[in-house]
């Protein structure tokens, strides 16, 4: 078999946004190393899945997602399958032998290997020599390429995701991240400056902080502290629309890192901060050192600095041991702490996390039960924040044509993250906003709730700008 055309490759990403971001560098390594990138799988000679390893659902979806694009061979061009990822750090010995459809196996610390081991692995399907294969299909030779200096962005253009630091030391009971991803290994602030500079001349408008644990970032470099409030006031003078911190571990919020989220012109005024329960019984033996009135306080002082904080959260129900008043705990508390958002997950034991051997193992159906009784709780008080925000005036970030709501456009404010929080749905009056306006500010006004959404109107005299005239 001899290739005369440049072989492509289809990346199917699985998981979180770190995850995306490990996608979009390997993907710029495999561009770098002359392979062509496909968003059809069945025009892919070379398919790669970006496996989620965290907790069962994803490991099962990660799975079952690898199982339906191996039909690809026989269904498709496909000749190779490769599995990348958290799934493939967690279960590299175990996998091989219970997916025989993958061809090649890669855990977290190989993606950059991942150009070099496809092109061996495709000179040994062909069984024509590297040099020759890879002159064939218009490759630069593998001495060229052994660096992963570009990046493909996977998110619509006018947003992007940062990635800080790797891997956590927090060590909760039942997360198997350091188990993964090792401890907290942070990315120097010159190297951070230098690719949020490049992805600011790119044209992105929000820039997403991310990590397992964004709040100790710092910590394990030659300082020794905290370093994401300088961090904060440095990127805050490359004139982002919006930059935004997404997983903020709550113990590390302190007053320094919120007066740098004021006095930070572009920083968002929002925080994803995971609580997982306020029962200090249940945070004892989650390993978390909070408890109820240290998270009251936490939110409290959040909001003397940050007024209109919009504050993100996840809880997660049936932990070991959870009572009933424990849970009744975390519904008073879910009812009364004014979130704006918040995910609910059931607890889901992880083999070689301390949580999976705890006695008082909670049954599955009060599992589900406690899950739809917080869900329901949140999702009132969620509507709620949405209805104080009617005819606020909103500076919002443009992002396409609604499908769901026709004649309006779909946007979001520095108030709701991608992906993952409500939409503001814009009336699109008299066919003004065009696709052209795609990644531009518009000023609105809230003009009513529905559930998690607002719908909202222009302002009088308001028109479509590239630049947010509120940072």
């Amino acid at each position: 078999m001899s290739f005369t055309n440049k072989i492509n490759i289809y990346f199917d990403t699985m998981g979180c946004a770190k995850n995306l971001v490990d996608s979009e560098y390997a993907l710029g390594g495999l561009r770098t190393a002359g392979f062509g990138l496909t968003e059809d799988p069945f025009a892919a000679q070379v398919v790669v899945v970006n496996t989620c390893g965290f907790i069962n659902d994803a490991k099962q979806e990660s799975i079952e997602r690898l199982l339906e694009l191996a039909a690809l061979k026989q269904e498709g061009e496909c000749l190779l399958l490769a599995a990348t990822g958290c799934l493939v750090q967690r279960y590299r010995q175990e996998l091989p032998a219970e997916l025989p459809e993958v061809d090649l196996w890669l855990g977290t610390d190989e993606y950059d290997q991942l150009p070099e081991r496809l092109w061996q692995a495709l000179a040994e399907h062909s069984g024509q020599k590297l040099a020759k294969l890879q002159k064939q299909a218009g490759a630069k030779p593998s001495g060229e390429c052994a660096e992963l200096p570009e990046r493909v962005l996977l998110t619509p253009p006018y947003t992007a995701y940062l990635k800080i630091a790797e891997g956590c030391s927090n060590r909760c009971s039942f997360c198997a991240i350091p188990n993964i991803r090792g401890p907290l290994h942070s990315q120097p602030l010159e190297q951070l400056l230098a690719e949020a500079a490049r992805l600011k001349t790119a044209g992105v408008q929000e820039l997403c902080l991310i990590a397992q644990d964004t709040t100790a970032y710092g910590r394990d470099l030659p300082e020794h502290k905290p370093l994401l409030p300088q961090l904060l006031r440095e990127l805050d003078k490359l004139g982002f629309g919006m930059l935004r911190l997404l997983y903020a571990y709550p113990e590390g919020i302190d007053e320094e890192l919120l007066a740098a989220m004021r006095d930070c012109r572009t920083v968002c005024h929002y925080l994803d901060l995971p609580l997982q329960h306020v029962s200090a019984a249940v945070l004892r033996r989650m390993n978390r050192r909070l408890d109820r009135e240290s998270i009251e306080q936490l939110l409290t002082k959040i909001r003397e600095y940050l007024p209109d904080a919009a504050l993100r959260t996840t809880f997660m129900v049936g932990f070991p041991g959870e009572t009933e008043a424990d849970f009744e705990e975390l519904l008073d508390f879910a009812a009364a702490a004014q979130l704006d958002w918040a995910g609910v997950f059931q607890y889901s034991p992880e083999e070689d996390t301390p949580a999976a051997t705890m006695p008082e193992q909670v049954p599955d159906e009060i599992k589900a039960r406690r899950y739809n009784q917080l869900t329901a709780v949140l999702a009132d008080a969620g509507a709620a924040r949405r209805e104080a925000q009617v005819g606020e005036s909103l500076n919002v970030l443009l992002e396409q044509p609604s499908l769901d709501v026709p004649g309006y456009f779909e946007a979001r404010s520095q108030f709701q993250a991608p992906e993952v929080d409500g939409l503001i749905y814009v009336q699109n009056v008299d066919g003004r906003l065009t696709e052209r306006q795609i990644g531009s500010w518009l000023k609105v006004e809230a003009a009513a709730a529905e559930g998690y959404d607002l719908l909202a109107t222009p302002c009088e005299g308001a028109q479509p700008q590239k630049h947010n005239k509120q940072a």
